[in-house]
């Protein structure tokens, strides 16, 4: 199928031409080749990159993705457009830049004038499925939109419920779009004497350290988490044994879910997309806990595996820069459907990215641009740090006015204007809209969380 061959196109008669072969409840089978794919998108909330048995982790948190990466093309230096949820995955839903979307804070919502990935499918016939932890993804940002079947899980145990009902709802024949967005990895609630950060079901609370709960119980994780923290070592250890565990439990639940899919005939010409909106800090360099992190490598590297239908290039790695902005781009290129000029990425799957073309993180007041060798991180007058990721993967000699100041001022000025005039060139859409503080529950529920000064109202 051409590129631009359903474009302008109604969806009854781009599915007219293919409908008759079709088969299976999720669509057409692999040999198809005139039907357009399948889309699963799932995206796994807190997981660090390097926290990833495929990408070298030697702890075995990921034995089912060790084993399902082997089957796709993976993005060794993929990055976030922003360590916090609400950003990060409107970007990755719509393929802009925070600067473009507009969506930075918790009163701002998606200008309805601009499609999201989930609306183009729908356009084109898809059929489309979504479950989400309830917050940051809600209807009010515009997340919704394009999807017969958009509902809230709080776990992954609810989230399979949900899904169940949302893929008997797939109409045999059509292509469909599955969205999955889990929180299991995030810490849970910090409220209260038995909060232990990270929350992962049992056995997976203990899978890497036996008694880890019972180092935690009695700490204030809602101060751990917002103030500087002084863990013991063992405290330290059972946290971040606790974040792993809730890494092996989700890989878990994946693990069952592709097995029934494959069975169902729902994996037949699918492309999977598994990736993250964030990582997490894990008091790495900070003094607290919170943050996610921020701009740092532990906070906006992301892992970003790709399955093609039939196999196609498994086992591929790509060491180039890709951004979560590129997810889009690659669907409708997958999709067969015309490239929209407008948005920043690329496919994830043609030429790579130039060395000296940046990738974006931002939110109010905060941002960063990465490059192969540079991260600069600025303020609106101008970069407050630069990082060389050649000589300083760690980031632990960050350039900076108070420190190697002459090699600062003589890097940066050329690093920021270099990458404003990039940033300048791109598209403008609509402006988002402001839709009002969220309601008290949600605010309160997000504050427990750990998301004190993004959700507004005080």
């Amino acid at each position: 199928m051409g590129a631009n061959s359903l474009k302008g196109q109604g969806a009854g008669v781009v599915l007219a031409s293919f409908l008759a072969a079709a088969c299976g409840a999720g669509g057409s089978s692999s040999g198809d080749a005139e039907a357009p794919p399948n889309v699963i998108l799932i995206s796994l909330d807190t997981l660090r990159y390097d926290h990833c048995g495929f990408n070298g982790y030697e702890r075995d948190t990921t034995p089912f993705l060790d084993s399902f990466a082997k089957q796709c093309v993976a993005f060794d230096r993929a990055y976030t457009t922003m360590s916090w949820t609400l950003i990060a995955h409107m970007s990755m839903l719509t393929g802009l830049y925070p600067t473009q979307h507009g969506v930075v804070e918790a009163e701002l919502a998606l200008s309805p004038e601009f499609p999201t990935l989930t609306e183009r499918l729908a356009d084109e016939g898809y059929t489309n499925v979504g479950v989400h932890y309830p917050g940051w993804l809600d209807d009010r940002f515009g997340f919704g939109r394009g999807f017969g079947f958009y509902e809230s899980a709080p776990s992954a145990a609810e989230a399979e419920r949900k899904l169940k009902a949302g893929l008997d709802g797939i109409r045999p024949g059509w292509p469909y779009f599955m969205f999955i967005h889990l929180f299991d990895i995030h810490s849970g609630s910090l409220v209260g004497p038995s909060s232990t950060m990270y929350d992962p079901p049992p056995p997976y609370d203990e899978i890497f350290m036996e008694g880890a709960r019972s180092e935690l119980l009695g700490v204030d994780m809602q101060a751990w988490w917002d103030r500087p923290a002084a863990p013991t070592p063992e405290q330290l250890e059972a946290i971040v044994a606790l974040y792993d565990g809730g890494i092996r439990y989700t890989d878990s639940m994946l693990e069952a879910w592709f097995t029934d899919w494959e069975a169902r005939g729902l994996l037949d010409n699918a492309i999977v997309i598994i990736t993250a909106d964030h990582g997490e800090g894990l008091r790495q360099r900070e003094a607290r806990f919170g943050g996610h992190g921020g701009l740092n490598e532990e906070g906006l590297r992301i892992p970003m595996l790709v399955r093609l239908p039939g196999g196609e290039r498994a086992g591929e790695r790509i060491d180039s820069l890709v951004s979560l902005i590129d997810i889009v781009p690659t669907v409708l290129e997958l999709a067969g459907l015309e490239a929209d000029d407008r948005l920043p990425g690329r496919s994830l799957l043609g030429p790579e990215r130039p060395a000296d073309e940046w990738v974006y993180a931002a939110r109010t007041n905060l941002r960063a641009a990465v490059r192969r060798d540079r991260k600069v991180i600025y303020r609106e007058s101008g970069p407050a740090l630069v990082y060389d990721l050649i000589a300083d993967p760690e980031e632990l000699q960050p350039l900076s006015p108070s420190e190697q100041r002459a090699r600062f001022l003589a890097e940066s000025p050329g690093l920021f204007e270099d990458r404003r005039e990039q940033l300048e060139g791109y598209f403008s859409p609509p402006s988002a809209r402001d839709v009002g503080e969220l309601d008290e529950g949600t605010r309160n529920d997000l504050k427990a969380l750990g998301y004190g000064g993004e959700v507004g109202g005080g």
